[in-house]
């Protein structure tokens, strides 16, 4: 019998509380090939815990307010004591940390490695979304039969882009993500003001909601670009968003393994991305895409600028990208990876 605790106290829903979510049901149903069972733990409160209150098995929920405070280090160890886990599986930081803290030095522990800032524990395997966040935990001292590659995955969407399929009328760009600085959103701006300044017909939305809104707004009215630039907020059906579109944009700054590029990707989208790691590990440029430098909206508006002006190209790029992520990033290509690791953590135990 072989039981998992699979943890994530993250407040919001974004790339790495998906991954949570997309790995659960892997876990439950190889815990009960093995005659056990797997608790996901998700932050009380959260968005993850709100969405997912009917599921069934239903996700055990917790505190997380710090690392160190009685009550929530309390709930950590009433859950370990509760699961009786051969192996916790941490998303971030803070919960592997916390569960180290609670468990008893013979549970293996294991971390999923979304972002470049972790620290290396001896004995802690290392799940990492991104060959570049591999290749770190190597560097920082993890041993190479501790560390794992496995690469995000999507569901394959049930809507399909048609893009620059029209002869007159404005080019849609769209983006999506949190509003942050390290998603690059102001660039894209910028690059819509340079394209329109070129006299390029197009149009700009961007779906998602965070703190830089007023910032961003703020540089769309300084640019004069409220005619053409939308922060259209938070949408729960990405792919629908997406796939309105006629190119997308991703002008990100730092990634692991970007869940909105693979989406866009999928449903057929052409894709111009910052050459940065993660969708530099995705797209190969002029093939599945384009990729141009970081932090550069006079590149970003070139390159969207060419495709506009090759369509043909354009859509054979947007057609290259959803056959390579319906081929090599769906869920059963993850499914089949985390198996594996699972199968090679727990061997070396």
């Amino acid at each position: 019998m072989t039981n998992l605790l699979h943890a994530m106290l993250g407040k919001g829903l974004g790339g790495l509380e998906q991954v949570f979510l997309d790995y659960q049901p892997i876990l439950e149903a190889w815990a009960a090939k093995h005659g056990g069972r797997c608790v996901g733990v998700a932050r009380k409160g959260g968005k993850v815990a709100e969405r997912e209150a009917s599921r069934t098995p239903p996700l055990a929920v917790m505190p997380a307010l710090t690392d160190w405070d009685p009550v929530t280090v309390g709930a950590a160890r009433a859950l370990v004591r509760a699961v009786a886990p051969d192996l916790i599986l941490s998303h971030g930081q803070r919960p592997a940390r916390l569960f180290a803290r609670a468990a008893p030095a013979k549970v293996v522990q294991a971390v999923c490695l979304h972002k470049p800032s972790f620290d290396v524990t001896p004995g802690t395997h290392y799940l990492a979304v991104g060959q570049h966040l591999a290749r770190l935990a190597i560097e920082r001292g993890a041993p190479a039969d501790h560390v794992w590659f496995i690469p995000n995955a999507v569901t394959p969407p049930s809507v399909t882009a048609h893009p620059l399929a029209r002869d007159d009328g404005p080019v849609k760009i769209v983006a999506a993500g949190r509003l942050h600085p390290k998603k690059g959103f102001d660039v894209l701006i910028r690059a819509v003001g340079k394209l329109r300044a070129w006299d390029y017909d197009v149009r700009c939305e961007i779906a998602g909601e965070g703190d830089e809104r007023g910032a961003l707004e703020a540089l769309i009215g300084e640019l004069d670009l409220a005619s053409c630039v939308t922060l259209a907020g938070w949408t729960r059906d990405v792919a629908g968003f997406l796939a309105q579109g006629d190119l997308f944009a991703f002008p990100s700054h730092q990634e692991g393994f970007p869940l909105t590029l693979l989406e866009a990707m999928a449903v057929g989208l052409p894709v111009v991305a910052t050459e940065i790691d993660g969708p530099n590990e995705i797209l190969k440029d002029g093939v599945t895409g384009r990729l141009v430098p970081d932090d550069d909206p006079d590149r970003l508006a070139e390159a969207l600028g060419e495709l506009i002006g090759d369509r043909e190209a354009a859509r054979g790029y947007g057609r290259a990208a959803r056959d390579l992520v319906l081929s090599q990033y769906g869920p059963d290509q993850l499914a089949r990876r985390l198996e594996a690791a699972l199968d090679g953590i727990l061997s070396r135990a």
